[in-house]
């Protein structure tokens, strides 16, 4: 099994990238940059090209066998095709269409999952998708993947969305186990996701399948692994990707692959890199202090007893008060 750093919005930029790619080196075989998107004015916005620039990705264009896939988030397949182009030339190989994101202000502009409402319209953006990368050279050669969800409101969307998928070449198929209105609330529809690769399967789809949802620790692997074998599925899914659990452990699939687990040193040493990292493009220690807290909100669980401690550190609004916080919290709370 594969496991992918997944695309989460201004988070996974490249600092994270470098220096989880840097110290948790083989464990994940590929990471996503955040969307950019793809605009009828056609331009990227300034943090956008900063964060796709081969100077600040340089690790993964010499390390092949770990790629950086970009992943697009677009409307209609002209924009879609001049941001492929674009990218293209800044030398990435993969490109990767947001089908998942649920948020209203993503949605209400027929993008990401709300694509997933209109499957007329997708296949025909597909079609033309498909169409003028074939007769466009600079294109070519670029692989085309896309992340998607089993529908808005009901899973049995997904069976429709499949048969749509397998009529083109796409290269991997990442299916988020939730509907739209999910969010990213409530169980993963796992029995869901397995018919809908038994349904892309039996209607001809040859992409690599890629399962997201909900694998925070070994156990939820182990149980979305049963549910597969179950279902019959588990030599059509190669991957796994991972988001929020990744954040919270930035070991997981180094454990999941059967390495050690995260220490309490590494984590701090993880937090040290990040910290500098992000002061090299954020203006202001708060600024940087905001970013920090983001991974703060998921990885606070690995210390029993850390509210007052937790608390301190989203209070700091200097490096100096933000470190003394994040000290007091290894040496005072139980890491777990």
């Amino acid at each position: 099994m594969n496991f992918y750093f997944a695309p989460m919005e201004s988070i996974t930029m490249y600092p994270l990238r470098n220096i989880h790619k840097d110290m948790f080196s083989g464990s994940v075989s590929k990471y996503y940059s955040p969307f950019v998107t793809a605009v009828k004015s056609k331009h990227f916005k300034n943090r956008e090209k900063n964060d796709l620039l081969p100077v600040h990705n340089e690790s993964f264009f010499k390390d092949t066998d770990t790629p950086l896939v970009v992943q697009i988030m677009s409307g209609n397949s002209e924009t879609f095709h001049w941001a492929a182009k674009e990218i293209a030339q800044l030398g990435y190989k993969e490109l990767n269409l947001n089908l998942g994101c649920p948020a209203s202000t993503v949605v209400n502009r027929h993008k990401g999952a709300g694509l997933l409402a209109d499957p007329d319209y997708l296949d025909s953006m597909l079609s033309n998708i498909f169409e003028s990368k074939e007769n466009t050279p600079e294109l070519k050669d670029i692989q085309i993947s896309l992340k998607t969800r089993l529908g808005v409101t009901d899973e049995s969307e997904a069976l429709k969305l499949m048969e749509i998928y397998a009529k083109y070449p796409i290269c991997e198929i990442t299916v988020h186990a939730r509907v739209k209105d999910d969010f990213y609330k409530n169980a993963p529809r796992l029995d869901a996701f397995c018919d809908s690769v038994k349904k892309y399967r039996e209607c001809g789809g040859n992409a690599l399948i890629c399962y997201n949802g909900n694998i925070f620790s070994k156990k939820d692997y182990e149980s979305t692994m049963d549910k597969f074998e179950s279902n019959g599925i588990t030599n059509e899914v190669s991957s796994m990707m991972l988001g929020r659990g990744i954040l919270e452990n930035p070991a997981l699939a180094r454990e999941l692959t059967g390495g050690e687990v995260l220490t309490a040193p590494e984590l701090k040493e993880y937090l040290t890199k990040l910290y500098a990292g992000y002061e090299e493009y954020i203006p202001e220690d708060r600024n940087v202090i905001f970013k920090l807290l983001e991974h703060w909100a998921f990885i606070h669980t690995h210390f029993a007893n850390c509210d007052k401690y937790l608390k301190a550190i989203r209070k700091a609004r200097s490096k100096g008060e933000y470190l003394a916080a994040v000290r007091n919290m290894f040496a005072s709370c139980e890491f777990k």
